[in-house]
């Protein structure tokens, strides 16, 4: 019904009511405090929903709730002296988003929304240093048109999809009371995502020269490896890593095909060593708060890993979690711990900005590719993998060699030899 936030350091509390929502602050730092106040929140709304309280003339519905049913005046709003406060420039907005950004997903995709902004700064000139709230959906479509007349439809639309999750932000945060970018329409007429390839396809790739640094990092997002690579990257993570829980973080999505956050909120009840199956929870494929769960086989060298791990950390509900600690470790620890053995390697691109070849979804990439060239049926893939659509299915159906080649197979077109007449009718 109700749902804690924070703006800045103090606690404020979101809630929907007679179909308008509501944020409110509640006026503390404190968590307990903060936590009771929701409490308070909640049973208002239930009390106003069962007709066991109104909301009296004059006052607004929000500071109704937020008073526990007990406000009967108007909250007075003190007059701010001076000029409004100025937004944030758009150039500001940017950076502050990209700081935020970068702790929370992997270095690449980091690169890629950086660049995309970079693109739409460059595309504004001075503009950019106007306040944030100066640009429409028609000044955003501009840009977007612009980069489709001189780019392929696919990368103006991951600038575009970048231009939604900025602005959402920036409303998120109460910069903007709407996104402009909302307004603009899905670029159509792009190709499918390319199949995953082998390193030594990218690199062949690279090596003919005319790409950009974005192409480039497209290319390694459409890495796969196979178990030799995976083997060998295996023992580099055990040789090099400083955390002694960076091996799984390789380990499991490389035998189940796991996400990144599948893998930090596995916990030990997910993992059944005695059937031998790990149980995989998701948010991903229906973007409902309801989590989607799948089975994926266990792997007996994944199955032996587990145990080895059990008996190392015997506390904790949690599979991958800190040596000092029961909980879940976060994204920015995974991210670090992921990269730190990495470093100082040939799958490193450029260690001061952080880039390499692969990231956890290179393994999910390698788990269905693997797979499909050993000739696994494609519904078990789907199980395990958790697919729902045909164009994830096809970034890796051209590795199925033996059903391709079976099915080419099954007919002929060469016409039968002919018999002589005297062989056909013998006398």
């Amino acid at each position: 019904m109700a749902n804690l936030g924070k703006k800045g350091d103090t606690f404020c509390v979101r809630f929907r009511l007679r179909g308008k929502e509501f944020k409110k602050s509640l006026k503390t730092r404190d968590e307990s405090a903060a936590k009771a106040a929701l409490h308070l929140v909640e049973l208002t709304l239930h009390r106003l929903h069962t007709g066991q309280a109104r909301v009296p003339d004059r006052i607004d519905p929000g500071d109704f709730v937020v008073s526990g049913g007990t406000l009967t005046e108007p909250v007075e709003v003190p007059a701010v002296a001076g000029p409004a406060p100025v937004l944030p420039s758009t150039r500001a907005l940017t950076e502050e988003y990209t700081t935020s950004l970068k702790a929370l997903v992997a270095p690449s995709y980091h690169a890629s929304q950086a660049m995309h902004l970079r693109h739409l700064l460059r595309h504004l000139g001075g503009r950019g240093d106007e306040p944030c709230d100066a640009f429409t959906v028609r000044d955003l479509d501009g840009f977007v048109q612009a980069r489709l007349a001189t780019r392929h439809p696919n990368t103006a639309e991951r600038e575009r999809i970048t231009l939604l999750q900025f602005y959402k932000w920036a409303v998120r945060h109460e910069y903007l009371a709407a996104s402009p970018a909302a307004g603009l329409a899905p670029i159509k007429g792009g190709e499918d995502r390319p199949p995953f390839r082998t390193a030594a396809e990218i690199e062949r790739v690279i090596a003919r020269g005319g790409l950009t640094d974005e192409e480039r990092l497209d290319l390694w997002d459409t890495l796969y490896l196979g178990p030799p690579e995976i083997a060998g990257l295996l023992t580099v993570v055990r040789a090099n890593a400083a955390a002694d829980h960076a091996f799984l973080l390789y380990a499991i999505p490389a035998y189940t095909g796991m996400r990144r956050g599948e893998v930090l909120r596995l916990r030990w009840v997910d993992v059944d060593l005695d059937e031998g199956y790990v149980s995989a929870r998701s948010r991903k494929q229906s973007r409902r708060k309801r989590e989607t769960v799948r089975r994926i086989v266990l792997h007996p060298e994944l199955k032996a890993e587990l145990l080895a791990w059990r008996e190392t950390r015997p506390r904790g509900q949690f599979v991958v979690c800190e040596p000092d600690g029961t909980g879940p470790i976060n994204n920015d620890r995974a991210n670090r711990v992921f990269w730190q053995p990495m470093r100082g390697t040939p799958w490193c691109l450029d260690n001061g900005r952080d880039l390499f070849k692969l990231g956890f979804h290179t393994y999910r990439h390698s788990f269905a590719s693997n797979l499909a060239a050993a000739g696994v049926d494609q519904r078990v893939i789907d199980e395990f993998m958790g697919h729902t659509t045909e164009a994830m299915r096809k970034r890796y159906r051209h590795l199925f060699p033996r059903a391709k080649s079976s099915a080419i197979e099954s007919f002929s077109l060469a016409a039968p030899p002919v018999v002589p007449r005297d062989r056909a009718n013998p006398s």
